[in-house]
């Protein structure tokens, strides 16, 4: 835009220079000075961002849309990958309005509880003179609450009320251990004389639990959507199934997913170099039971379906991507409880990822 205006102003000069000057040279220069101006300009290159909204709360939808002018063989726009972390890509679709005129049309959904800026992006360019690459607009959307101002749940704590101190707690603890230590004393004397208790018989150890298994089987039971209709039931589906999958990670990874947020076991999966499918669906199931148990969002049957295959979709890349690292977590809880010798497990050539 600052071009746009500067070749305005520079277009001003020049017409003015022609109308005050007598000469012919000058006005001759100035002339094919305006004709150069209109061969730069009309064939200037431009991209414009647009978005529908300034502010998003938690789980909103925002139309992203990019608008290229220019002349161009061929031109490529920003996919999945490009955008932030909190925003995920939904849909895009691309509309040629005419030989000079590209745009693309995004359906991007926010998790960001803070103020965020959806970037810089890079559209690449083939064109007549080589190969090319404009950049768009950054674009900030500030993040909107969806607390009421009168939610006292979400109240500070009022000050703490100092008590008396009062004694009898003391004398009755102090009572109840001198009773003890009177008990304490006979056992120790006549112990001797108490018959010898024969050993607890050897209970063997539990076989190994195959933590897909135990994932396939939590999925299956929630493949009856037609049991939910309340916001409570929506509710337990989506945690049933968060909770499905971080108990694998924990068992996979080694690390206390079920006690993180989205954010840390995102960024611990990183850096255990976990399959990108495995840390997308991941985040992506995570984030949407993020909304429905915190966010107070009322997600439709179609929305529980689609969240349902994403966890169908979990179980069969961890099929393909940890199939030989469960087989070696089998292998070494077998050594470990005596179920198999460890010269069995050298005997057989285990690869983990």
């Amino acid at each position: 835009m600052h071009f746009v205006y500067s070749e305005l102003l520079f277009f001003g000069i020049i017409s003015f220079m022609m109308i005050q000057s007598n000469s012919l040279k000058i006005r001759l220069f100035t002339s094919a000075l305006i004709l150069s101006l209109f061969s730069v300009t009309g064939y200037a290159q431009t991209v414009h961002t647009y978005v529908d909204r300034d502010s998003v709360r938690v789980g909103d939808i925002v139309t992203y849309t990019l608008v290229f002018d220019g002349e161009y063989s061929a031109v490529s726009y920003p996919d999945a990958s490009a955008f932030e972390e909190d925003i995920e890509l939904v849909s895009r679709q691309r509309f040629q309005l005419s030989e000079r005129r590209d745009s693309l049309v995004y359906k991007l959904q926010t998790f960001a509880v803070e103020d965020i800026t959806i970037g810089r992006k890079a559209i690449q360019l083939q064109t007549a003179d080589g190969d090319t690459t404009v950049y768009t607009t950054p674009v900030p959307l500030f993040f909107k609450t969806i607390l009421a101002g009168d939610d006292e749940e979400f109240r500070p704590f009022k000050p703490i009320f100092d008590f008396a101190r009062v004694w009898w707690p003391y004398l009755l603890l102090l009572f109840i251990a001198a009773i003890a230590a009177y008990y304490f004393y006979n056992w120790y004397k006549n112990r001797e004389t108490e018959p010898v208790e024969e050993p607890l018989p050897i209970v063997p150890p539990k076989p190994f639990e195959n933590p897909l298994l135990v994932l396939k089987n939590t999925i299956s039971k929630l493949a009856d959507l037609t049991k939910l209709h309340s916001r409570e039931d929506y509710e337990q589906f989506y945690v049933a199934i968060g909770d499905a999958i971080r108990l694998y990670i924990k068992k996979v990874y080694k690390f206390p997913a079920l006690e993180m947020t989205t954010r840390e076991i995102n960024l611990e999966l990183q850096k255990e170099l976990a399959p990108t499918e495995i840390i997308s669906i991941t985040r992506s199931v995570l984030n949407e039971a993020d909304i429905v148990k915190f966010a107070n969002f009322q997600p439709s049957n179609e929305q529980a379906s689609q969240a349902h295959n994403k966890a169908m979709e979990f179980i069969k890349t961890a099929e393909i991507v940890h199939r030989d690292q469960i087989r070696y977590m089998k292998y070494q809880y077998d050594v470990e409880h005596g179920l198999v010798g460890e010269h069995k497990i050298t005997e057989k050539k285990v690869i983990t990822e």
